[in-house]
Parts: C-alpha cells; sequence; structure tokens
C-alpha cells in the first residue's frame, strides 16, 4: 500500500481513491488465488469452496437453499455436496423439525483445523490485535465501508 500524504486538495483525494481501488484490485486477486489453492489443497473445486463457505456463513442448509444462494441448479449442488462429503468437510443429516428433509450440515472443525489456516493473512484480521491502530470513529469508516461494498 503506498502513503498518500492527504493535504486536503482535490488532487490528493484522487489519488488516495486511485490507490485504495488498486488495493482493492490486489485484495481481490489475493484472495481469488488463495480459494484456488486452498480448494485444490483439499481436493475441492472453487464451486464446492464457495459452498461450503456459505454454510459456514449461513449455517446448515437445505440443498435447495444452497442452489437459491449460488444460482446453482439442485442437479450441481447434488454434485457439490457429494464431493464435500467424500471430503469430509460436510455432511447430510435429518433436518430435526421434518425427517423427510434433508439438510447439509458444515464439518467446522475440520474447515479450522484444514482450510482456515490456508487463509493467514486473512485470518490476521480476526485478531483483535488487527485493529489496535485504528480508533472507535474509523472503525466504524471502515465498517461502512465494507457494508457498502457488500450492498448492506
Amino acid at each position: 500500500m503506498t502513503n498518500v500524504k492527504q493535504d486536503g486538495s482535490a488532487g490528493s483525494r484522487q489519488a488516495v481513491v486511485e490507490e485504495l481501488v488498486l488495493d482493492l484490485r490486489q485484495f481481490v486477486i489475493g484472495l481469488l488465488v488463495a480459494n484456488l489453492e486452498a480448494a485444490e489443497a483439499v481436493r475441492l473445486n472453487p464451486s464446492d469452496l464457495g459452498c461450503l463457505c456459505l454454510l459456514l456463513l449461513h449455517g446448515p442448509s437445505p440443498a435447495g437453499r444452497l442452489a437459491e444462494l449460488t444460482g446453482l441448479t439442485t442437479g450441481a449442488i447434488t454434485g457439490v455436496i457429494d464431493r464435500l462429503e467424500r471430503a469430509g468437510f460436510a455432511q447430510r443429516v435429518l433436518d430435526p423439525s421434518d425427517r423427510r428433509k434433508v439438510i447439509v450440515k458444515p464439518d467446522e472443525a475440520k474447515v479450522e483445523q484444514e482450510l482456515l489456516p490456508r487463509f493467514a493473512r486473512l485470518n490476521s484480521a480476526t485478531m483483535p490485535g488487527f485493529y489496535k491502530g485504528y480508533n472507535e470513529e474509523e472503525l466504524a469508516t471502515i465498517r461502512d465501508f465494507l457494508s457498502r461494498l457488500l450492498g448492506s
């Protein structure tokens, strides 16, 4: 990241925005490469890893919900779930509220043990010390920025 002196001028602000855009691109590319490397290392494909991440984010879900979240067909999701099960990252369990339904449940311990260490740089942002150099207002600004990126 390049430090740009902020003197309040329009040119300086534009330079900071341009640097931020470049940093964002680098971050996204780095994350894509890390995802591909992690998926390959645990013998999954990127769609499988994406579905596993959605299960971790949203919790155990029926296959139909995964299809909705990803835009994949239910047939494709069946293949994803089969691969996640074979790799030991998820399992099909009966829905406790309706035993006719099947829920896909991620194995969070296996993910934490075998997958998360492959994202060491990103994991550093989950440590409280990572945020030491920011005051509350700056953290709120960062959170606002990320929320706007996510569309929420």
